[in-house]
């Protein structure tokens, strides 16, 4: 693998752990959100919460450490490379628009009752934001991968 294969093996790994799980995430919350009848949402807004802080931050934590070591080791000069700075500047707004935005919105959905009305305004918030940040990740992803 090279000096540096294991740590591009973390950082693939770090990638597809925070992408992946946010995609996921999303796909699962709005079925069980379908399913609030049948299936109370709070065990699954805590869930949420839960699949967020283990791999979206864990995820995040090995890409950015990863990728830092990476740019170090090959000696990029990363702000003359719009690949890496348009890389590392959408997983910056992914990560401040989670922090502010998604976090807090997890956090209410995990301590609402079933029948209070801002559940459903968070979790709509949540998706509608959480898609778009989404979004800004795989964008991050693609300027990485294709160094545009």
């Amino acid at each position: 693998m090279g000096d540096t294969g294991w740590l591009k093996a973390l950082h693939v790994a770090g990638a597809v752990l925070l992408l992946g799980n946010v995609v996921v995430t999303g796909l699962w919350a709005a079925l069980l959100w379908r399913a609030r009848p049948r299936v109370p949402f709070r065990p699954v807004a805590r869930a949420i919460l839960w699949a967020d802080l283990l791999f979206t931050l864990g995820g995040g934590a090995l890409l950015t450490v990863s990728g830092v070591l990476l740019v170090r080791a090959h000696g990029y000069p990363w702000r003359e490379l719009p690949w890496l700075r348009h890389g590392i500047g959408a997983l910056a707004i992914a990560t401040a628009v989670w922090l502010v935005a998604l976090l807090p919105a997890q956090v209410l959905m995990e301590r609402l009752p079933e029948d209070d009305p801002r559940l459903a305004r968070a979790f709509w918030w949540w998706s509608v934001v959480g898609w778009a940040d989404t979004l800004v990740l795989c964008y991050a992803l693609w300027a990485m991968v294709t160094r545009s």
